[in-house]
């Protein structure tokens, strides 16, 4: 049922997280530790992690949950049905299928061909027939139940693996988003870096009293600043300075 970390290791990763409620490989503590309740996490996860550092984010692991909620469901619903049948299961319910069609057919073209006897209502002898008939299908369907079972499925995994390798590729795509979107913050703070960097090298040169660096989207601000000779005002407002 849990889908093959090394054919999908995204979505491997983000099942293991949603059905264990585990926690992100990041919060895990660094020293030796061993938790019966919360096993360190396997080589695998780490390895994944070292590549794709943004599966630590827990807003990208939650959309990543809610995008796979097709695949708990039908995982759930398979954990009910059973694992897969192998393939000698399922050819043999083939065989045995075509088998109990081919008797049908055989007792179904005997009670067309069969005389009506002497005597007989003509609408009677149809109404018995339809019944024969009726009667034949109906034990064959019985017959066939559990050989279409395991038919049934068979092709409900295979449909399964169709659908996690659907859902690996959103999630694929979602890490991608997310990480491009990362590469764009970056290069927005480049940007504005290279301004301020530019204002603080005019100060050095000019001793500015006054700066002016509001509304700047401004992250961190360099501590060159505070060396300012001459400096007596600094407007860092609105700006997304941490502290």
């Amino acid at each position: 049922m849990e889908p093959n970390p090394e054919r999908f290791p995204i979505l491997s990763f983000v099942m293991a997280r949603l059905h264990l409620n585990k926690p992100s490989i990041g919060d895990l503590p660094e020293a030796p530790f061993h938790d019966i309740e919360q096993p360190p996490p396997p080589a695998e996860e780490l390895e994944l992690v070292q590549r794709m550092p943004h599966l630590n984010h827990p807003d990208l692991i939650s959309a990543m949950s809610s995008a796979i909620s097709d695949v708990m469901h039908t995982r759930s619903i398979l954990q009910t049905l059973g694992e897969r049948p192998d393939h000698e299961a399922v050819d043999a319910s083939r065989v045995r299928i075509a088998e109990i069609e081919a008797a049908l057919s055989a007792q179904l073209e005997e009670i067309v061909r069969s005389p009506r006897p002497e005597g007989v209502d003509r609408l009677k002898w149809r109404a018995e027939q339809a019944e024969k008939e009726k009667e034949c299908r109906a034990m064959a369907e019985r017959e066939m139940i559990a050989y279409k079972a395991v038919i049934q499925l068979d092709e409900m995994h295979e449909a399964y693996e169709k659908l996690l390798k659907d859902a690996e590729d959103r999630l694929v795509k979602m890490y991608g988003s997310a990480a491009d979107t990362e590469k764009g913050s970056v290069k927005e703070d480049l940007q504005v870096n290279e301004e301020v960097i530019g204002i603080l090298q005019e100060g050095l040169v000019k001793c500015l009293e006054r700066v002016d660096l509001s509304s700047r989207q401004l992250r961190f601000l360099p501590e060159a600043f505070g060396r300012l000779r001459g400096l007596v005002s600094l407007d860092v407002s609105k700006n997304q300075l941490e502290n």
